[in-house]
Formats: structure tokens, C-alpha cells, sequence
């Protein structure tokens, strides 16, 4: 049996995706694996400023013998442990904490034993062991641990940080020692309670339901049963002010380099019936016969929901249209029961049958907005064909709806099937101020319309414009910020030049009346926490500029900004699907441009490459949606070629159209950094790409320049991580890294390599 202290060193870094944070329960037997976690239900209570995080965890003993074990939690730093139980034959006993440590004393012994780097980034917390007797065979072993923490606050804006899974550094080859995965579910839980009321709530990693209770309350979910993947710390931001929108800075800033920002928006929770603008809404909806039978049906449905949600201070019309154009109204009409009622007997009446007159029912629809109201005007265009009537080319339709728009009209487009135009409908949503979605046959018809329609019924700001001159802000997305509707919040990315404290005005209108919001806050002159913003920003810039090629066509200028952000960000898009997808060419008999391969002859075969690798092409990535597949581009032996990159983004029908669409839409909408199964990680402000089974800094992908080879886990290795501590999340990687030192510099750890430390250091130097 291993000594405590062997032991220790060997449980903490044994698995880095689960002892870095999710808690590892390791048998005592020698060259036994982890317990395979069953289930992970976290519960978090944050109040003000401190959180109290409650971890229950069940682990799986598959083994036929009764077993000794040791549990291994690192917490985050800072934090206080309050409690551990265990549970023997179902009674709930209270633990013994055996030895508590910091993680500096320990890491290097690990790090060479294991042969694997994750506790490089964790070496500043406090890890702790428990003894656990006995682990029944066959059985379960339920365990539950509370800490407690105070939070980072700055400038309004609270973050907390649980390290699931140390954002999946480890190697690939460690994800199959346990999977990095819940077995059956994992659920979290945070009650936020605040003195100042609650605006913003944020998470860059996870996609969370939030559920508010009046102005200083809310409870934020997440829960994934079946295979739950944790793998990815977890990080949650709010945001407290007193102002009815509140506003917060997120930042991330190099020395002597521009910054990058997040702007969070939100209003109060609890908004008045006379806070709440009135709005002008106009449904236009194809009537033509190919939206026949169950279509036609889910469509009047959809129209009776919204219609009969009307605010009694709006007014509306609805427009129906297939080889004609008929309006209910002349114009707009006051949102009286009686007219409701017409609109209700008018939807219910309406049938599928005829051409489809797509530029008259447009600009009818945009008739209803004379330009002279200051209150905001919402066009919702369903179809589910492309224009038979009338006007057909796309781009006089969608010139004629930019001139018919007038000031305050915001013009969203619903595309139902794929059977239609859909670059028309994402031309007509762009140059409206809108967006425009796609929706398949059947429930989802229903429900996303609806629920777009709640989440615009109530308008709490119009016009939005927010004024960051004083941190010289540039390069904002969205580029023309959306209206703020109640329950909602807006969430703007941007660079800046000017650190220091600042003021941040935001203007808007509420009906008539002109709001202003003035904030304090701090850029930074540097701030390297939140790494995950840079890549953000890019990733929304890069879909702006892509959807500006799809709908007014290709430019130099455009090509070349797509091509350097993709590079250094480690962005898939047309252009630079070489990045990740190694020999596959999107460019029609064209070659990738050359890329640095510092390993192939390092000792360890090729083919073990694995999950981030094979993940490159999922479905919803921009490579796969642009080439076809993976096996779209150009063979090696002279077989079909895939299409130039600006003619794959020009896809305007059918299937293809409604993909790319939906493709560069995620791209402009970003907010949450890459998932697990990404072939790109963010670490220490740096973007790497997974190529031949190790990691690349992104700058020195195509451009290394000088390199020095680096022994993994020789003398020099640490030597190397001792001098460059800012790096030692990048190193954390794996076991071949390439970082960018210096322009020009670069080191690469793998296999073979330097192993005398002062000539490491004279290299960095």
C-alpha cells in the first residue's frame, strides 16, 4: 500500500479533468483507476459577496472486493472547507480530513510520476485528503463536502468560479480513464440573493436557466443527465446596481496592448405597466399553398398566441399573402379587444393556397410605419418559400425593403422548411435591424415563434446607444444594438485603447421620452483573468464579416481580416478550415497555406490523435457546413474539389442556405468559450489548436520562428515553468506543447528534447 504522503501526490494529478476540481476517489489497491463518478449535484448559495458551495458526488465501485480509498478535492482558492460526509451501509457519517496542503509542495513529484502536466495551472490552491472505509464491491459511495468563499467583485459585477473540470486540459488519452463523465447526471444549482438589485446574469461556459424572483433574487440551473460531461470549470458573473438598466464591464488587456470588453445590459426584473414602451407590431404571413395541411395550422396557432399578448397600448395589423396581398387593417389599430377579436376571426380564417408574393407583402407591410412615431416597430415576416410572384430577384426584393424602411423598424424574418431563400431572408433581417431564424414543420414551428414574440412583447428601452469614448472603444458587436425588452439582457463585445476610470452613458427611449444612464467603471491597464474574451470578440467579429461577404459578396479586405482572425483565434471558417482539419483543402485547387508540425518525429506515432481531433467537424461548425463534410475537400487523387470559400458562403437555397445561415448567426450571437470536444483551448490569454496529438499557440502556427525543443519532465521542463510562471496554464495542456515566446521564439515540449535547464533559460533570454 502506498505511504499517505505517495499516495496524496499520486491521487491529485492522476486524472487533471477530475482532480482539479470535481473530487477523485481513489483506491488505496496500487494501479487502480478512479471510481468512475456516477452522478455530481452541486448547490450553491450566493449572497452579496460570499458563496457556499454544497458538492454531492456518488461513485461507482465496479471492482468485485470491498475497497479502502482516498478522496482528493482541490479547493479554489481562497476558500474554507466547512464539512465532509461520507456515507457507510446508508448512514451519513462525518469524515476525517487526514492532511491539508498547499498544492506548491506536491505538484512537481506528481507531475513527474504520472508524466502529466494538469496541476501546472492549479499549483496555488489548498488540496486536502479523506480516507473512505469501506467502498462497498459492486457498490455505490456517496460523498458531500461544503466550502465557502468570498467572491472577486469589481465595479458592480460579482464572479464565481467552480472548477468542474479545469476547463478539460487533460490529455485526451486521460479522458478514457474515467471518461471525464458523470455516468448518469449532473445538476447545478445557485440561489443569488442580493441588498442592490440583481441586473446582469452571465456564464461564459454554460448555457443556464435562470429564473428571477423579484428585483434582488434569482435561481440559476443546469442540469445534464445521461453522459453529463465534466470537463469545463464553470464561471458565473452578476451584476448589482440601483439604476433601472444595469450596466458591467467584463476586461481583458495585455501590457501595452488594446483591450477587449464585455458590456452586460440588463433592467430591473420588476418593471411597471407605464415602464413598459408601447410598441407598433405588423405579423406578415405566407398564405401560399406549399404552407398547406399541418403548416397552415401550427401557423394560425402561432398568430393567435401573439396576437392575444398584445400590450393594451400597442397597435398592430396583420398582413396575409400568396398570390395577393390582403391586410386586415388599412393601417395600425389600437390593441382593443375588438380589434383583437378581428385579427383572432381573420387568423382563423386563413388558408393555404397560391403563388408567393414575397416584395408586395413586404412593402405593404412596411406601409405601417409612417416614420413619424418615436415608438418602435416590429415587422415579423413568416414564409416558407421564395418569391413565385410578382418581383423575384432577391436583390431588388431586398433593395425595396431597404428603401421602404423607415426610422424605428426593426424587420425579424422566420423561414419555415428549407424549401426556401434563406440568404434573402438573412439580407432582409440584416439591413432590417432584425434577425431572422429558421424554424422546422411541426411543434418548433409553434414554439419558437411564440417565444420569440414573449421576449419582445414588452419593451423597456428603444433606440439603444451606448457611449464608451471614454475608454476609446472600437470594433462593437452587435454594430447596431438591439432594443432591451424586459427579461431580457444585451450583451456587447468590443476593443478599447484607453484604460483608467471611465464613464459609460447608455441612451434610449421609453415611448416619447428620451432615457440616460450614466456608469462608472475601470478599463484596466491590464487584466489577464477572464482569457476567454478575446476569442469571443473575434469569434463575433469574424461572423459580421462573413455574413457580410454572404450577402454583398467577397472583397479582399473582408477575406484578409477573416483569414488573420481565424489564424490567431483558431476560428473554422471557410477560409481557414486547414486549421483544424489536417490535409482537407476548402479552397478549390488550392493547397492550405504551410503549417508548423513540431512533433512528427518525436517518438510518438501519429495516429494518436483522438477526441478533440475527431470532434473538429461537428455538426453545427462552420468547416463542416461550408465544405459538405469532412470528405469534401479535394482529394489526393485528383477527386471532386471542394467549393472556393465565397461561393460555399453564397449558398442561398434549400438545405445549404438554411445551414450557413444558421451557422454565421451563431457566430454574431456568440457568448460561451469552446466546449470539450473543440479541437481549440483558451490558456493564458492564448488560443491553441490540437494538431498531431499535441497543442499549437495559434501564433505560431504558421510562423515559429526560431524554436528550442524542451524534454517533457526533464530538469529543464520545470526550469522552464519556474521562469515563465505566466505560461504554466498553457504548459498544463498536455505533454507536447508549442507556446510562442517571444515573436520570432518559440518552445516546444514533447518527447525528446533539451534536458540541460541553462540552456533553456539562456534561450528565453
Amino acid at each position: 500500500m502506498y505511504a499517505p504522503q505517495r499516495l496524496l501526490l499520486l491521487a491529485t494529478l492522476l486524472v487533471p479533468v477530475l482532480a482539479s476540481a470535481q473530487g477523485m476517489l481513489l483506491p488505496t489497491t496500487p494501479n487502480t483507476r478512479p471510481l468512475a463518478i456516477k452522478s455530481q449535484r452541486v448547490s450553491v448559495e450566493l449572497q452579496d459577496g460570499t458563496a457556499i458551495t454544497r458538492v454531492e458526488q456518488v461513485f461507482q465501485n465496479d471492482s468485485p472486493s470491498q475497497l479502502e480509498a482516498h478522496y482528493i478535492f482541490p479547493l479554489p482558492k481562497g476558500a474554507a472547507l466547512s464539512g465532509f460526509y461520507l456515507w457507510v451501509n446508508g448512514k451519513k457519517t462525518k469524515g476525517e480530513v487526514l492532511e491539508k496542503e498547499k498544492a506548491t509542495t506536491i505538484y512537481e513529484g506528481i507531475v513527474r510520476r504520472l508524466a502529466d502536466p494538469g496541476l501546472l495551472e492549479y499549483v496555488d490552491s489548498d488540496v486536502f485528503r479523506m480516507r473512505v472505509f469501506p467502498v462497498p464491491a459492486r457498490g455505490e459511495q456517496r460523498v458531500e463536502l461544503t466550502f465557502s468563499q468570498v467572491l472577486n467583485y469589481s465595479s458592480g459585477l460579482y464572479h464565481y468560479h467552480y472548477p468542474l473540470g479545469a476547463t478539460a486540459k487533460g490529455q485526451p488519452a486521460d479522458w478514457r480513464v474515467v471518461e471525464g463523465k458523470a455516468t448518469q447526471d449532473f445538476t447545478f444549482s445557485a440561489r443569488v440573493s442580493t441588498k442592490t438589485p440583481l441586473r446582469s446574469i452571465y456564464s461564459p461556459t454554460h448555457r443556464m436557466d435562470v429564473s428571477r424572483h423579484g428585483e434582488s433574487s434569482a435561481v440559476v440551473g443546469l442540469e445534464q443527465v445521461g453522459g453529463a460531461d465534466l470537463s469545463k470549470d464553470l464561471d458565473l458573473y452578476f451584476s448589482v446596481s440601483d439604476k433601472a438598466v444595469g450596466l458591467s464591464l467584463l476586461t481583458y488587456k495585455e501590457k501595452d496592448e488594446p483591450g477587449y470588453f464585455i458590456a452586460l445590459l440588463a433592467p430591473k426584473a420588476e418593471v411597471n405597466p407605464d415602464e413598459i414602451g408601447a410598441k407598433r407590431v405588423t405579423f406578415v404571413i405566407d398564405t401560399s399553398g406549399s404552407m398547406q395541411g399541418e403548416r397552415m395550422k401550427i401557423a394560425r396557432d402561432a398568430l393567435k398566441y401573439c396576437v392575444t399578448r398584445l400590450n393594451p397600448q400597442d397597435t398592430f395589423n396583420v398582413v396575409r399573402f400568396s398570390t395577393d396581398v390582403e391586410p386586415l387593417f388599412p393601417g395600425l389599430k389600437p390593441a382593443s379587444k375588438e380589434n383583437v377579436q378581428k385579427a383572432v376571426s381573420f387568423v382563423e380564417q386563413l388558408e393555404a393556397i397560391g403563388g408567393t408574393a414575397i416584395d408586395d407583402a413586404l412593402v405593404r407591410g412596411l406601409q405601417d410605419n409612417d416614420g413619424q412615431s418615436p415608438t418602435p416597430h416590429l415587422l415579423l415576416f413568416i414564409t416558407d418559400g421564395q418569391p413565385t410572384i410578382g418581383e423575384t430577384d432577391e436583390a431588388v426584393i431586398a433593395q425595396h425593403a431597404k428603401t421602404g424602411r423607415k426610422n424605428r423598424t426593426r424587420l425579424f424574418t422566420f423561414g419555415v422548411g428549407d424549401e426556401l431563400n434563406a440568404r434573402l431572408l438573412d439580407r432582409l433581417s440584416a439591413d432590417g435591424n432584425g434577425t431572422s431564424d429558421f424554424v422546422r414543420d411541426g411543434k418548433e414551428f409553434e414554439t419558437k415563434v411564440s417565444s420569440f414574440y414573449d421576449a419582445v412583447s414588452n419593451p423597456v428601452l428603444a433606440d439603444l446607444a451606448i457611449d464608451l469614448s471614454s475608454i476609446d472603444a472600437y470594433d462593437m458587436y452587435p454594430r447596431k444594438l438591439p432594443d432591451l425588452f424586459k427579461g431580457s439582457q444585451v450583451v456587447v463585445m468590443g476593443r478599447y485603447r484607453k484604460p483608467g476610470d471611465a464613464k459609460v452613458v447608455l441612451t434610449g427611449y421609453v415611448n416619447e421620452s428620451k432615457r440616460t444612464f450614466e456608469y462608472g467603471t475601470t478599463a484596466p491597464r491590464e487584466a489577464t483573468r477572464d482569457d476567454f474574451i478575446p476569442r469571443l470578440w473575434a469569434i463575433r467579429k469574424v461572423g459580421f464579416l462573413l455574413e457580410e461577404i454572404r450577402l454583398r459578396g467577397e472583397r479582399p479586405e473582408l477575406r484578409d481580416e477573416v483569414v488573420t482572425l481565424g489564424k490567431k483565434f483558431g476560428i473554422v471558417t471557410p477560409y481557414t478550415s486547414y486549421l483544424v482539419v489536417e490535409d482537407e483543402p476548402l479552397v478549390a485547387n488550392r493547397p492550405p497555406p504551410p503549417v508548423t508540425r513540431p512533433w512528427r518525429n518525436d517518438g510518438r506515432d501519429e495516429e494518436s490523435r483522438s477526441a478533440p481531433q475527431k470532434s473538429a467537424r461537428a455538426e453545427e461548425d462552420l468547416g463542416g457546413v461550408f465544405s459538405g463534410g469532412p470528405a469534401s475537400g479535394a482529394a489526393p487523387g485528383g477527386g471532386r474539389a471542394s467549393p472556393a470559400p465565397a461561393e460555399s458562403l453564397s449558398v442561398a437555397e434549400g438545405k445549404g442556405g438554411v445551414a450557413v445561415s444558421r451557422a454565421t448567426r451563431k457566430m454574431k450571437e456568440q457568448e460561451r468559450g469552446p466546449s470539450a470536444g473543440d479541437p481549440v483551448r483558451v490558456a493564458a490569454g492564448r488560443t491553441f489548436l490540437y494538431r498531431d496529438g499535441g497543442w499549437i499557440d495559434s501564433e505560431a502556427l504558421s510562423n515559429p520562428g526560431k524554436q528550442l525543443k524542451v524534454k517533457f519532465l526533464s530538469k529543464a521542463y520545470f526550469e522552464l515553468i519556474n521562469a515563465r510562471p505566466e505560461l504554466k496554464a498553457a504548459f498544463a495542456l498536455g505533454d507536447r506543447v508549442m507556446v510562442q515566446i517571444a515573436k520570432g521564439k518559440s518552445i516546444v515540449v514533447g518527447q525528446e528534447g533539451e534536458e540541460d535547464a541553462a540552456k533553456v533559460l539562456a534561450f528565453l533570454k
